[in-house]
């Protein structure tokens, strides 16, 4: 699909854009953070306003409720909506390979996806496709348990095996003075269960209706995106100014960490953003685990009908 035209520096939003992140404030969401700190979203005529979020601020209901106009999604989640008659589309995917892994104390002998069967597992019941699908597609029956917003459960021994990031739990745990060599993990994407991650999303009706607004908030995202992975320290700055206006109980350093940890994730090899395209395989892949999950019943929509990229080249 060929990219709207080029837009205007101005006036292409009359109204506010209202943004829900997915979690709480933390280095996941740097780049908004730094393309509304540098002027990015102003010098593009948006006003953005980027929402309160958190497990109490749940971006598929904000999303599907019309309390935001843009939402930062899991594919899981978006498919999901879609199934409940929601109407989302991907109109930039950031995220194209999974993050998630399970992860135990060495000490438990977890290795493969066979040794967590019967095992007491934590997972977060807003993802919980992924980790449902490695568990299916390895025959296994874990007890699962909800996953809190930190890995206490796992350190204190109350689970043998979590649900974890790359860039945010793994992070914790290290800086909780975890060594590399007393954890295993077990990375979804390898046992082929990996999913692409965060995406942005609007409605339907949204897109049609401010599509030059959508196209500049996008592009404006991007340009902030890259500038964080070229200037961490201006990066971490915009993060860390919302964790503590939040009240977040978290730290530079590891929100620098988490930063890097995203880098290899978000750039390709010449360390720039590729273009923020959802592969029709990656797409079809998800759905098809997640109806033989049974988290979802209905046929897929079309790719191109799910999937409206506003910009379909690498950014400028």
């Amino acid at each position: 699909m060929a990219a709207l035209g080029l837009l205007p520096m101005t006036g292409v939003a009359d109204d506010p854009l209202r943004v829900q992140p997915h979690w709480v404030p933390q280095a996941q969401f740097a780049g908004f953070y730094l393309a509304q700190e540098r002027g990015e979203y102003a010098a593009a005529g948006l006003d953005v306003e980027i929402l309160p979020h958190g497990p109490d601020h749940p971006a598929p209901r904000a999303l599907a409720s019309g309390e935001a106009d843009i939402a930062l999604l899991y594919l899981v989640q978006a498919l999901e909506l879609r199934e409940a008659g929601v109407e989302v589309v991907n109109v930039a995917q950031l995220l194209h390979e999974s993050s998630l892994v399970m992860v135990s104390l060495a000490e438990h002998g977890i290795r493969t996806p066979e040794d967590l069967d019967g095992r007491r597992v934590a997972r977060w019941d807003s993802f919980r496709g992924q980790p449902e699908a490695l568990f299916r597609s390895h025959d296994v029956e874990p007890e699962i348990v909800d996953q809190g917003a930190t890995m206490t459960a796992l350190r204190t021994g109350a689970v043998e095996a979590a649900t974890a990031t790359l860039y945010n739990e793994m992070v914790e745990l290290y800086l909780a003075g975890h060594d590399p060599d007393e954890l295993e993990t077990i990375s979804l994407e390898e046992h082929g269960v990996g999913l692409a991650e965060d995406g942005v999303y609007v409605l339907a009706s949204t897109l049609e209706e401010r599509p030059e607004a959508v196209e500049a908030f996008v592009r404006a995202s991007l340009r902030g995106w890259q500038q964080a992975f070229d200037d961490p320290e201006a990066a971490v700055d915009a993060v860390m100014q919302r964790v503590r206006a939040q009240g977040e109980p978290s730290n530079r350093a590891h929100q620098h960490l988490m930063l890097e940890a995203l880098r290899p994730l978000y750039l390709d090899d010449t360390g720039r953003l590729p273009a923020p395209v959802l592969d029709p395989e990656d797409y079809l892949m998800a759905h098809t685990l997640m109806r033989e999950t049974g988290i979802l019943s209905r046929e897929p929509a079309e790719h191109e009908r799910f999937h409206r990229p506003v910009i379909d080249a690498p950014p400028e």
